[in-house]
């Protein structure tokens, strides 16, 4: 065994059992695993150490004797989870009985498995997290542990003058480049808003500068959907925001500092304009992706193929290039193909009412005043725009990031409206004592 593989288990081991006695710990903790993977920097057999598995399990027993809130549960968003838990269940009962999906039967419960987990654990996250002290600690590890890449990297881009792709950790969930990309995205809305809202001056600094720096990061990821992603997600941020006048400069630095490092390789592949840029072999990749699960689903709607059907020898059946044989390349083109177009309406009726509680977190802060809990509901909703748009190219609906963000949007509202409404009382009481 390798000393790191030594050195991360004596991390872990002691910290076990305050999962069990404080489950917030545990949360956190399990946070930092699911996203920073300190187990894939140990060499050997020990990139492979379940420590998410470690960790869950005392924290979800220690949730199951401590906690009283097992009526924080319940919410819009996570009965909408459920329903789409259950459909992912009869989906692989249904696709595993069917002689068509059969063959890639080990798969479908082998992700199924995968995904449960982490609905799981987000639903149980949902419950723990009581407070918006809480919330904003989970909020600042979350994006600490994705802004850690880019650090991690940027001696490594300005030496090679970003002349190499920015990829994530290897058999984590942000391995590819373009996944790495898409979690990029999702966390630059969350450190704008923590530069604004922390208290601490050094705080606010720091945050600042991972800011500025996670913009080349995602240029040099050389992922073009992430491009995009960014794009969108930052003129939707000049469009709505009144900080728009602080926002300018500062991504400004961020593209200039880009821009200085952007080698001629990548400036060639983000050249939409050059010939076959827009349909190079990539591109048609994911054309044959999609036309794929859209044939799929058009024999099968209700409830598709289940998990991991894009396969070869259902390409074979359903693809235009039976030979190019990839996965989803799109959140939604995979929910559509391994769900059917009824999985699809439910996974969208998640993002919906994500957006919907987001933005009525929003209008109540604005009325009352509370300028943070309107900063974080900002920063939840941008983060779920970079997520929707990149993955538009990217097969990764099942992102555990997307669903601590449904996460954090479900505790904001909770929280906030506990305090809002406990304020009211007092203003009444105040009142009718005057």
């Amino acid at each position: 065994m390798s000393v790191r593989a030594l050195l991360l288990l004596a991390v872990l081991a002691p910290n076990l059992p305050f999962c069990f006695f404080r489950p917030f710990y545990g949360v956190v903790l399990w946070t930092i695993i699911s996203f920073a993977s300190p187990q894939r920097y140990a060499w050997g057999a020990a990139e492979f150490f379940p420590a998410a598995e470690l960790v869950a399990i005392p924290t979800l027993l220690g949730f199951a004797v401590f906690s009283r809130g097992w009526g924080r549960l319940i919410s819009r968003e996570s009965i909408l989870m459920f329903i789409l838990w259950v459909w992912f269940t009869l989906t692989s009962i249904i696709s595993t009985s069917t002689p068509l999906f059969q063959p890639h039967a080990d798969q479908t419960w082998y992700r199924w498995e995968f995904v449960t987990k982490i609905m799981l654990m987000t639903v149980i996250t949902m419950a723990i997290v009581d407070s918006f002290a809480r919330l904003r600690i989970l909020v600042i590890v979350t994006a600490s542990c994705f802004a850690f890449y880019v650090v991690k990297a940027l001696p490594w881009m300005i030496m090679t003058g970003g002349s190499f792709r920015l990829y994530g950790p290897p058999h984590s969930m942000v391995e590819d480049n373009n996944d790495l990309g898409l979690a990029l995205n999702m966390t630059l809305p969350l450190l704008f808003f923590l530069a604004q809202t922390e208290k601490a001056r050094r705080a606010r600094q720091i945050f600042w500068a991972l800011f500025i720096v996670t913009i080349p990061g995602i240029f040099f990821t050389y992922s073009r959907g992430a491009l995009l992603g960014l794009v969108a997600t930052v003129f939707l941020m000049l469009l709505q925001l009144k900080q728009r006048l602080l926002l300018l400069p500062v991504i400004a630095l961020g593209l200039t500092i880009a821009l200085l490092f952007a080698p001629p390789a990548w400036k060639e592949r983000m050249d939409f304009s050059r010939k076959g840029a827009a349909l190079d072999q990539s591109a048609y990749s994911r054309l044959n992706a999609w036309t794929f699960a859209w044939h799929l689903a058009q024999d099968y709607p209700v409830v598709g193929g289940g998990f991991d059907t894009f396969t070869r020898d259902l390409f074979d059946r359903y693809a235009p290039n039976s030979n190019d044989v990839h996965g989803p390349h799109s959140i939604y083109f995979g929910v559509l193909g391994e769900h059917g177009f009824v999985g699809l309406a439910l996974y969208m009726a998640l993002v919906a009412s994500c957006f919907a509680s987001a933005r009525k977190v929003l209008r109540r802060a604005h009325r009352v005043g509370d300028h943070v809990a309107a900063a974080y509901a900002n920063a939840f909703g941008f983060s779920l725009v970079g997520f929707l748009v990149s993955g538009l190219f990217l097969g990764r609906a099942y992102f555990d990031y997307y669903f601590a963000i449904v996460c954090f949007i479900v505790v904001l509202k909770r929280v906030c409206f506990q305090e809002w409404r406990k304020m009211e009382e007092t203003d009444y009481v105040a009142g009718a004592a005057a």
